[in-house]
């Protein structure tokens, strides 16, 4: 038995809560029923012209053994790279394990750039894992997670454990300063959601100092058929190489600041962008993240919510909240389009987080290294032949179930971009397979 007083309670209760719960639950589904019909209809009126795209893969030869390779199908170092130019690498460094570009595979790349003749320019590893540790001094405070974490796996060069900082100090004690490294961070404050790298300045040009460019370009997703927005603004980071003191614009190229508030864009000397990324499960997100999800290393995160200006806006990752969590693909689409296209884009697979981005029980070793000019092709192929047949997750790997998370990301990607192939039948695969 239950006093009177207990039975009312219950009763309030129940009317208070049931219609709640019964609201939440039918504006959450009625309102992914809406996205999900949205979505199918925008990818049915798509019409984008393709034309075959080359992939270049190397198999079951060391880390550096297959990067070799594949820079020589695809015509070789000095295709790729002038003598001048600088390159600009760009990994994932904010996991570790296999959620870290293969390092081996990045010294393997770097030891090509500096066999060039007369190579008088520079290498500089650049990423912005979007943390940061403020006990740590100001110079020190972005040296975090895949910078310094020694790895249990996918960290070795020839037997020894490294992370990227080491990697960079291998070339110097071999006599290089023009290998360096640069911490981009996100460039204004955050609110208290996710990654808390912030403050790292704002620019309107190279010549006022290091920092983000907060453009005036913005891409705007539409969602509920047109009944809501989103927009997101364009971002890039200014930064100075620590040997050569040139700055890099990653939109307009090299400059020399004057020291009065001025200066000029090199004519000779070019900003090569090599996209190096890892290759991994990433949920309903992005399905993985490989060549088009590393672009999110290279963006602000503090431009728009979870930043707390500019008003109005959403930042790369925060674009179509939870109703289109690809939506982010659109906003990388577009500022692939408008602001910075990768020269060149390298995935590294010698471990392949199917399940996780760190924990290596749900990692498998597939010694494969895939490069192409084309980051669309690279990632359908990957989910398609080496994430799925590992994980067997149609819904988040297999791109062509049309509503799986690689799917819809991959498809924005593609539409936004308006290039990209999405079939494997107009994809030329170029393999190499060492002894095993």
């Amino acid at each position: 038995m239950i006093s009177r007083k207990k039975f009312l309670y219950i009763i309030v209760s129940f009317i208070l809560i049931v219609p709640t719960l019964a609201m939440s639950i039918f504006r959450k589904y009625t309102l992914g029923l809406i996205a999900y019909l949205d979505t199918r209809l925008l990818y049915m009126k798509r019409q984008i012209k393709t034309v075959p795209s080359e992939l270049y893969i190397a198999k079951n030869g060391t880390p550096q053994q297959n990067i070799t390779r594949a820079i020589e199908m695809a015509g070789g170092i000095e295709k790729l790279i002038g003598k001048n130019d600088i390159v600009v690498l760009k990994p994932n460094a904010q996991w570790w394990n296999q959620g870290r570009t293969n390092l081996a595979a990045m010294k393997g790349f770097i030891d090509l750039v500096l066999t060039i003749p007369d190579f008088n320019g520079e290498v500089i590893v650049a990423e912005n894992n979007h943390f940061m540790d403020d006990s740590l001094p100001e110079e020190e405070k972005d040296n975090v997670r895949g910078w310094i974490h020694l790895s249990e796996i996918n960290g070795e060069i020839d037997d020894v454990k490294h992370n990227l900082n080491t990697l960079i100090e291998l070339f110097h004690k071999k006599g290089y300063p023009n290998v360096t490294k640069y911490h981009w961070r996100d460039g204004g404050p955050k609110g208290d959601i996710w990654g808390n790298g912030q403050n790292g300045g704002i620019v309107k040009s190279p010549a006022e100092g290091d920092g983000y460019v907060w453009t005036d370009d913005e891409y705007i997703f539409s969602g509920f058929f047109g009944l809501k927005k989103w927009k997101v603004k364009m971002t890039y980071p200014v930064f100075t190489s620590k040997y050569s003191d040139i700055t890099i614009d990653l939109k307009n190229g090299a400059f020399k600041r004057d020291g009065n508030g001025g200066g000029h864009y090199f004519e000779d000397v070019n900003v090569k962008l090599i996209n190096f990324s890892a290759l991994n499960n990433h949920g309903g997100y992005t399905g993985i993240n490989a060549s088009i999800k590393n672009y999110m290393g290279i963006m602000d995160l503090s431009c728009g919510w979870w930043g707390l200006k500019p008003e109005g806006y959403f930042n790369v990752h925060g674009v179509g909240e939870e109703y289109y969590p690809h939506a982010m693909a659109g906003a990388i689409a577009y500022f692939i389009k408008n602001i910075r296209k990768a020269d060149f884009n390298i995935v590294t697979a010698e471990w392949v987080g199917w399940g996780h981005r760190t924990n290596i029980d749900k990692a498998t070793r597939t010694r494969t290294i895939l490069a192409s000019n084309d980051p669309i092709a690279m990632d359908y192929y990957s989910s398609k032949n080496i994430v799925l047949p590992l994980s067997k997750s149609r819904n988040l790997h297999d791109p062509d179930h049309p509503n799986s998370a690689i799917s819809k990301f991959l498809n924005l990607a593609q539409l936004t971009l308006g290039e990209g192939v999405l079939s494997e039948s107009m994809i030329n695969v170029h393999t190499y397979e060492f002894d095993s």
